[in-house]
């Protein structure tokens, strides 16, 4: 099922989507039940594809690419331990199979796209946290 939500500009969706990160990075902790939703970061993901579309099928489309590097999590290092820690309070961590792994670094990632090296990056953080280092 899709809903559509009618926005006034990009400035909103922009303002939207940075306040869910707030909310998500700044204000909880680390048992919030939003970190770990599939619902949010799907709804967030959701948000993202929908702002870098429409600026890509806008008078500036240059801003579009500027957006999806902007929301790539390699360039925000500073995230990596905290979705690291979260990882790591999945009860099943070192029994997901490499597509669980990936979904749920996604899911707490959200709506920070992840590719391959920082999930390697958050996987070695996860596993170092676990050994007690």
């Amino acid at each position: 099922m899709s809903e559509l939500v009618e926005f006034d500009n990009f400035a909103q969706v922009e303002m939207l989507l940075r306040a869910g990160m707030e909310l998500k990075f700044e204000l909880s902790d680390d048992a919030d039940v939003l970190n770990g939703s599939p619902v949010y970061a799907s709804a967030l993901n959701h948000l993202r594809e929908g702002l870098i579309s429409g600026l890509r099928s806008s008078s500036t489309p240059g801003r579009a690419q500027k957006q999806a590097d902007w929301y790539r999590l390699s360039q925000h290092q500073h995230r990596w331990r905290i979705i690291a820690q979260r990882a790591a309070l999945h009860p099943r961590w070192r029994y997901l199979t490499a597509v669980e792994m990936r979904h749920w670094v996604e899911t707490l990632a959200a709506p920070l796209t992840v590719d391959d090296g920082t999930l390697e990056a958050i996987k070695a953080a996860v596993e170092k946290m676990l050994d007690g280092d």
